[in-house]
């Protein structure tokens, strides 16, 4: 970075130099703030946090890992004392490149005064924080924000450029923001600034400040629970009875399926590797899998050993057969295929001729059986470890507030379910 009294210079390793100058507000750069300004009255924001955080919704998130990872270390820095302005900032910055992608971020201050700093191409980051976005977070308790919006911390005001170089020392995931204001500047990075910005609110609706004080208290209920032990049939009447009286039982159901196996590859119980659970509203979510739990080889996750499909409020499964036969012509490694279902599953003369046919083609078993059979099935292995049913309690009620990502990157807002589960829990106590 070169600065001069006029302009800055940031020079990168080609040699090639983007210049910034500093001057009053071009008519261009007025008319984006005034656009931008204009979507933002308009309810952008408020909009998309209302889809966003809505679970009944049909919303896909397409959003590359790398770009996931950087709004998730500065989703998971904010705390009581530091790193709420950073994630402030950062959710201004992604509206404004979804509004008017051609205005930079970087440049944080524009005026039409001659008597105040600032950029030719700026625009005011702090009126439109402390008007529309600030407020907006606040509203929706996804980001406790002093009511002046995060561009009073001064450590965010001076007349420096947004990047790398940036000279002040800010508190949190000053260098995830960075990387943030890099990839959305950079032409070639391929991330589109509304998807990240989606992914953003979802990780603040399911980890920040709010639902963390959620999830702590659901955890504490959790762990006192099992202090005392408790016997399988309670653990598996809390976790039926918090599927059963949610309106997403088929997706809770899945994390309840997956957070038991989690424990099967704990107790190396396994003959493989336990896929990662499928994100529903990631844009690829039908990656190629058979089912909602696998087994894959470690050196190759396409390569499936067995797998387990979770069936809430279905029995009759002719058709779910029948879907398994095409995937099974893409998986012919596949050893075993079941369906859990939540009631006892329905057989028929047509439908176990199907079955034999199926298993007898692709040299498989395929096994239908209901949710207490499996747990059951499951828990008597895990037993045999010296792991107690409660383990299954706690890493289900993990799962739900996002300390396992690394196997359940759950991507819908849980706040619901987590507060659910917990008063379930406490009643059961």
């Amino acid at each position: 970075m070169r600065v001069y009294e006029d302009k800055v210079e940031f020079v990168d390793e080609d040699g090639d130099v983007e210049t910034y100058r500093v001057g009053t507000q071009t008519t261009q750069a007025r008319d984006r703030y005034e656009r931008i300004q204009r979507e933002l009255e308009n309810g952008f924001l408020t909009d998309l946090i209302d889809r966003v955080t809505d679970v009944e919704a049909d919303v896909e998130i397409d959003l590359d890992e790398d770009h996931q990872e950087i709004i998730d270390k500065i989703v998971d820095s904010i705390t009581s004392e530091r790193g709420r302005a950073i994630a402030g900032l950062s959710a201004m910055q992604l509206a404004i490149k979804s509004i008017a992608p051609e205005q930079s971020i970087r440049l944080h201050k524009g005026s039409k005064s001659s008597a105040h700093f600032s950029w030719e191409e700026g625009l005011s980051m702090r009126s439109i924080d402390s008007t529309y976005i600030s407020p907006v977070l606040r509203e929706y308790d996804l980001l406790r924000v002093n009511k002046d919006g995060v561009m009073m911390t001064r450590s965010l005001a001076e007349n420096y450029p947004y990047s790398r170089f940036y000279q002040a020392n800010i508190r949190g995931a000053q260098d995830a923001w960075a990387d943030l204001i890099e990839t959305l500047e950079d032409p070639d990075s391929g991330i589109d600034p509304e998807e990240a910005l989606k992914y953003m609110i979802t990780a603040l609706s399911g980890r920040g400040e709010r639902a963390e004080e959620i999830n702590e208290a659901t955890l504490e209920l959790v762990s006192d629970l099992s202090e005392r032990n408790p016997e399988r049939e309670m653990v598996k009447g809390i976790i039926k009875s918090h599927i059963n009286t949610s309106p997403h039982s088929a997706r809770i159901y899945e994390v309840a399926l997956h957070s038991l196996y989690q424990l099967m590859e704990e107790a190396n119980l396994l003959d493989g590797e336990l896929k990662e659970l499928t994100q529903m509203r990631s844009a690829d979510k039908k990656h190629g899998n058979v089912a909602d739990i696998e087994v894959v080889d470690p050196s190759d996750e396409f390569h499936i050993y067995s797998a387990w499909d979770a069936k809430h409020g279905k029995s009759y499964l002719r058709n779910e057969l029948q879907e398994i036969r095409g995937k099974l012509s893409n998986h012919p490694e596949t050893q075993t295929v079941g369906f859990i279902t939540s009631s006892e599953p329905e057989r028929d003369s047509q439908l176990e001729q199907q079955k034999s046919k199926i298993e007898e083609e692709f040299d498989v078993e395929i096994e239908l059986v209901t949710f207490d059979e499996f747990c059951d099935r499951t828990l008597d292995d895990l037993s045999t470890k010296m792991v107690s049913p409660s383990a299954w309690l706690t890493a289900y009620a993990e799962t739900l507030c996002h300390r396992r990502r690394d196997r359940a990157p759950i991507d819908e807002p849980t706040q619901e379910w987590v507060s659910d589960l917990g008063d379930i829990v406490e009643q059961r106590a």
